[in-house]
């Protein structure tokens, strides 16, 4: 199990308390091991010469932590989900869902919106509400596991940073979620989550929107992203340690062939290698300055492939919660048809889809959803990138949703 860790000024130590990391490596101080539980004040004198702040234990945080008052974030609109039907964890129909899902994803792209406009200005950033979008991220995936999902699915180039970090969180408190994680940890990961990239907003503009692909020197600069985003959230955030190494490791590989610490294995946060797999899926996905994006089907595949690069018994889970055909994925029968995959019975074979688009590419009117596992003969060839032959997946989601 993970530990829980709270950042405090050196002078802040008092007898009793154990300090489970420094601000800098202990190899930089005379302490021969990690760790150690203060005393007495001739301790903390002997630390304090040597460090600024250290982490100290702490108990795990309740799933419901009530923040404090304070304006809200130029740029967040709090839409407000009822209490009840933020937290409540009954059974919802996808339809039902959908509309749930929506406007936590609207919240969650405001506050990272927000949160990112701060680190480009150079204010200090304050993760504010990250802790409550995640807590409704994971209600919503005990409800229905699909319906946020989907809304992974909406693509914007012109907005891709923010919704990457977004959908990150999402993905990645889908799986945790799924797969039983503790939820206190769950949390502590979707915080760091969200907050992932928050580095990036310290690398220079003509860098990270360069519409061709990096040199040498150039990704160099965006590889100090990590580094860069634990230096903002530790000058005004209060996140765990946990949280930390996430935005710090997020980039790691199973092989040592990550950056920017070349980890290997179980030298890397399980979490950050549970955030590493939604990363690479949602980049992959994704309209990028310098990549078109792949389809589902074909990242998964790509990423299987790899080698060694991440977890396999995670990327499994990953790829069996999403299923062969996520919901939301594009696909083309051999009838030529288009559409969308909608949730069904996990326990069929096939998906089922609503169909959007005729053997001619003309659009359906009305949708229909069809029953591919009713239909042996009707086969799909490919999955698409959303926005093939024109398609949109928020196009219907919007109708969907309300």
């Amino acid at each position: 199990m993970l530990r829980y860790a709270k950042k405090i000024p050196v002078t802040e130590l008092e007898p009793g308390m154990y300090v489970e990391a420094l601000d800098r490596p202990w190899l930089e101080t005379d302490y021969p091991l990690e760790g150690v539980h203060i005393k007495s004040r001739a301790d903390i004198e002997r630390l304090s010469r040597q460090v600024e702040y250290v982490y100290i234990s702490a108990p795990p945080k309740p799933n419901r932590i009530p923040l404090p008052a304070r304006p809200e974030p130029a740029g967040f609109s709090r839409r407000g989900l009822a209490p009840a039907a933020v937290y409540s964890r009954s059974p919802q129909s996808f339809s039902a869902e959908l509309a749930q899902a929506r406007l936590i994803r609207e919240q969650a792209r405001d506050f990272v919106r927000s949160i990112q406009a701060d680190a480009r200005a150079g204010h200090a950033v304050d993760e504010g509400d990250a802790r409550e979008l995640v807590v409704q991220m994971m209600a919503s995936v005990s409800r229905n596991p699909d319906a946020l999902v989907w809304f992974t699915n909406l693509k914007n180039r012109d907005e891709y940073t923010a919704l990457h970090s977004m959908n990150v969180c999402m993905l990645s408190v889908a799986l945790a979620t799924t797969m039983g994680e503790p939820e206190t940890e769950v949390e502590e990961m979707g915080v760091g989550a969200l907050l992932h990239d928050i580095g990036k907003m310290k690398v220079p503009m003509d860098i990270l929107h360069k519409p061709a692909r990096l040199s040498t020197a150039e990704f160099e600069v965006i590889k100090q992203h990590p580094q860069y985003g634990v230096q903002l959230l530790e000058q005004g955030s209060q996140l765990s340690r946990d949280s930390l190494r996430i935005v710090l490791e997020h980039h790691e590989r199973m092989n040592g062939r990550g950056y920017p610490g070349g980890l290997k294995g179980d030298e890397i946060s399980y979490y950050a290698q549970i955030v590493a797999i939604a990363d690479v899926y949602d980049a992959m996905t994704s309209d990028r300055v310098y990549q078109q994006s792949r389809s589902p089907g074909e990242v998964m595949k790509l990423m299987s492939r790899s080698q060694g690069d991440f977890n396999p018994a995670l990327l499994d889970r990953f790829v069996h919660t999403l299923g062969a055909y996520p919901v939301g994925s594009l696909i083309e029968l051999n009838t030529g048809e288009v559409g969308f995959v909608v949730p069904g019975d996990p326990g069929q074979k096939r998906p089922l889809m609503l169909v959007v688009l005729d053997h001619r590419k003309r659009r359906y009117f009305p949708q229909r959803v069809r029953d591919l596992n009713r239909f042996p003969n009707f086969r799909i060839v490919r999955t698409l990138a959303n926005g093939a032959y024109g398609v949109d997946i928020d196009d219907y989601a919007s109708a969907w949703s309300g």
